[in-house]
């Protein structure tokens, strides 16, 4: 019985490297920020045509998650999965093999087309094969490895460049082993299927969630919009940052190692999404919307001390980490099963949507509130909005659990 566990325990871990793997290419669009200065000169570009190659990808990617979810329903996860990783392969090494900018553009189009088509999936193929205390721990990884995909690829990206400008984009033969990793690694059944079939017993407050949840919550529609917000501050504090150590210091600013040491505590706090979920559970969502609070107090109140802005600066990537695992972990909670790859779409919309509006968001916030050369200022109100969204969350909670109380029990 014990050898069979292990192997049991061996085979589980084998899918999760298989479904993980996964994540390493869904930020990939970024990998080649570092050659944009070479691709420039080499092709004779504009700084618009050479910036369009990495922000083109992110309208198709956007669009593809979309549909990711009706494209799995009709031809299936796996082969979804399989389809989008080869187009991330086949298309991102076309700048490799060619000079033609046009066919360069296009290329990248289909590559975040691909990475549209996978995304939602990276993170609904966790909740499908997994029971819910794996799903949270695996769920936090994730979106630790996101991160490590995208510095492992760039610091690669950096090394071709030495060969010249084309060769960074050999990069996205990564995805060849993520292919064999994902095939080899992952079986074709969902493990909560199979344990269904085979009358073993399975969480019952999940089962019973699936039950319930016929319909979408509205929570799901509220989870995407915060998302935005949250990463719409998450961004608009990396690019003011330089900016405002810089006029703290009065000369040009390297924030490149603290912007290194910010993602590396966003990794961990990813890492440890699952024990402070088996802490916190809902709660969880206070304490890291409290976290993103004092983190923008701390940066618009540094009143020019560069270490306490730095503090406040490092401090925002750990609450992010904890919260954005915790929207993906909530949902099997809140939609049907045949509705999660949906909804794992809308939260990742979210996010998008936080990294598009950024910039205006930032613009008008500081029209309205009278802000001109104060950047730091801004993230009073950001702070102050974190904590009544979480005054709201925790009222409208606090009813729904009282609502649901009150309702007759059926037997």
């Amino acid at each position: 019985m014990k050898q069979m566990k292990k192997f049991s325990n061996s085979k589980n871990s084998l899918t999760a490297i298989g479904i993980l793997s996964i994540s390493l290419i869904t930020t990939s669009t970024y990998a080649i920020n570092g050659t944009l200065p070479m691709i420039r000169s080499e092709l004779n570009l504009t700084q618009a045509q050479v910036e369009t190659l990495v922000t083109v990808p992110s309208f198709a990617l956007a669009l593809l998650v979309l549909f990711s979810s009706l494209i799995s329903t009709k031809i299936g996860e796996r082969l979804t999965v399989n389809i989008g990783v080869g187009i991330i392969g086949l298309t991102g090494i076309i700048p490799f093999l060619t000079e033609n900018y046009p066919l360069i553009l296009i290329s990248r189009v289909f590559l975040g087309a691909g990475i549209g088509m996978i995304n939602s999936l990276a993170v609904s193929l966790i909740a499908s094969y997994f029971k819910e205390k794996t799903a949270a721990t695996l769920l936090g990884f994730r979106a630790s490895i996101e991160q490590v995909g995208q510095a492992f690829l760039t610091f690669i990206a950096g090394l071709l460049m030495n060969i010249s400008w084309q060769a960074p984009f050999l990069v996205y033969l990564i995805t060849i082993p993520i292919l064999l990793m994902f095939n080899l690694f992952v079986p074709k059944e969902h493990k909560k299927v199979d344990d269904i079939k085979n009358g073993k017993e399975i969480d019952s407050e999940q089962s019973l969630d699936k039950r319930e949840n016929s319909k979408i919550s509205p929570i799901v529609w509220l989870m995407a919009i915060l998302m935005a917000i949250l990463v719409a501050d998450y961004i608009g504090m990396q690019v003011r940052f330089a900016q405002i150590a810089t006029n703290i210091i009065g000369k040009d600013y390297n924030a490149s190692p603290f912007m290194s040491v910010m993602l590396i505590i966003a990794m961990i706090g990813g890492i440890l999404f699952g024990r402070f979920y088996q802490l916190m559970k809902f709660k969880l969502i206070y304490f890291s919307l409290a976290l993103f609070a004092i983190s923008n107090f701390i940066v618009a109140n540094s009143h020019k001390s560069l270490p306490v802005l730095i503090f406040g600066f490092i401090l925002i990537g750990f609450p992010l980490q904890l919260i954005s695992p915790l929207a993906f972990h909530l949902l099997p909670k809140l939609a049907p099963g045949n509705k999660q790859t949906f909804v794992t779409s809308v939260i990742l919309i979210g996010f998008n949507v936080g990294v598009f509006v950024e910039p205006y968001l930032f613009i008008i916030t500081d029209k309205i509130f009278g802000i001109r050369n104060n950047l730091s200022s801004i993230f009073n109100y950001f702070a102050w909005l974190f904590l009544i969204i979480a005054c709201l969350i925790a009222v409208t909670h606090f009813f729904f659990s009282a609502n649901k109380k009150r309702m007759p029990k059926h037997s």
